[in-house]
């Protein structure tokens, strides 16, 4: 819903590759022509390990029923969780998870969790065993001070993996990216240009081509208008 307000003005002609890496859709009916579900097996030792820490909760996006959704567990509202749903009032996506409406852990294609840098490092390193086959990413958002964030999901659903399937789909030669946080240093590493906002993080500036301004500042619309 985000990724579609920001880019309702655009008129896209391609699929568009959201949450991550994980689907790729059609940009007008939303219709996915990819979609990498996480290992159920990585899905139920996240809940059971979060259940022993009382300031981390995943927020959990599936596809159930034909589309998206976004499950949480009301008894479990952490400052995390709090947070998350804070961000998004009146999203449609948002169905928690209830006695009568259990999530189906197969049907799990993202997870994110934000809590405290130590809780997040030490779910982390106890969750490591699970995640060898999952892509995982931790790190911080400005626009939660005091919540880092811990997102995994199916290793082949990275943005760089997504890339790369709808270039060879659409013939494409050339790949300019552009990006702010850790989960954008797979794509940074395979394209021909990648160009960091000015409040990117460190490790995304040092491997950018060149910092252009910055992200609230419509930099990248600005960069594609005036050079491109």
């Amino acid at each position: 819903m985000r990724s579609r307000n920001a880019t309702e003005v655009l008129r896209l002609n391609l699929p568009v590759i959201i949450y991550g890496g994980t689907i790729t859709a059609d940009p007008d009916t939303g219709d996915h022509s990819d979609l990498r579900l996480l290992d159920q097996r990585v899905v139920e030792a996240t809940l059971s390990h979060c259940a022993q820490h009382s300031s981390a909760e995943p927020i959990l996006l599936t596809f159930e029923d034909g589309r998206d959704w976004v499950r949480w567990q009301p008894g479990r509202m952490t400052a995390g969780v709090q947070a998350f749903l804070n961000a998004r009032p009146g999203d449609p996506r948002l169905r928690p998870i209830t006695r009568d409406d259990p999530v189906n852990t197969t049907a799990v294609f993202y997870v994110a969790i934000l809590a405290d840098n130590q809780t997040l490092t030490t779910l982390r390193t106890a969750l490591r065993p699970w995640l060898m086959g999952a892509a995982h990413f931790l790190s911080i958002d400005p626009g939660t001070p005091g919540l880092d964030w811990f997102e995994f999901h199916n290793s082949e659903g990275t943005k760089a993996k997504a890339i790369q399937r709808l270039m060879t789909q659409v013939g494409a030669e050339r790949l300019v990216v552009f990006g702010d946080n850790h989960n954008d240093l797979p794509m940074f590493e395979i394209a021909d240009e990648a160009y960091a906002v000015r409040n990117a993080v460190p490790a995304v500036k040092d491997a950018a081509t060149s910092v252009i301004g910055r992200n609230d500042d419509d930099a990248v619309a600005r960069w594609i208008a005036d050079d491109r």
